[in-house]
């Protein structure tokens, strides 16, 4: 609470702002999680909606149902907003050693997902990325920050490395 407490200059806004955050910290936070259903997102989510509340103090009233009515529409717009960008570009948490399974052939058990984890770590992600979950290469390099002509030389340059990996550890082509 002492993060949204710098925010507010005076006195009487920083225990007005204490009382509201009280009273609706919990009821905002079951808003929050009702939406998202992830804990730590509903949690992110009631920070922003405080932050918002801390900046604009001086327009709020003390704690009544009117106070309460604005404290649940922050949160829950918060939380929509999360949800659609959530929705728009979701997110898939790498494990790369959880996949190899399927990219090895019979007889060559883990040689492939060995090669795979020679790789430079950029270059490891986009064949993860493209081939195992099937994103595209533009997607790849959106996620990733970089351009689209990057995504498309790591992608080259690690089916060349795994090659070379592959062929060097016993396996035919």
């Amino acid at each position: 609470m002492l993060v949204y407490l710098q925010i507010i200059e005076t006195g009487e806004d920083r225990s007005k702002f204490e009382e509201i955050y009280l009273n609706y910290r919990g009821l905002m936070f079951h808003v929050a999680y009702d939406i998202l259903r992830n804990q730590q997102d509903a949690e992110d989510t009631v920070h922003k909606a405080f932050v918002k509340i801390a900046e604009n103090i001086q327009n709020i009233a003390p704690p009544c149902p009117k106070t309460k009515g604005l404290a649940v529409v922050m949160v829950k717009n918060q939380a929509i907003d999360l949800w659609r960008q959530r929705k728009k570009h979701p997110q898939t948490e790498l494990e790369p050693e959880a996949g190899f399974r399927s990219f090895s052939a019979p007889g060559e058990e883990g040689l492939l997902a060995k090669c795979i984890l020679q790789l430079p770590e950029a270059q490891r992600q986009v064949v993860l990325l493209k081939y195992h979950y099937g994103y595209s290469l533009r997607e790849i390099a959106h996620m990733m920050g970089r351009t689209l002509v990057w995504a498309q030389k790591a992608d080259q340059r690690a089916k060349k490395q795994l090659e070379q990996l592959y062929r060097d550890g016993g396996g035919e082509l």
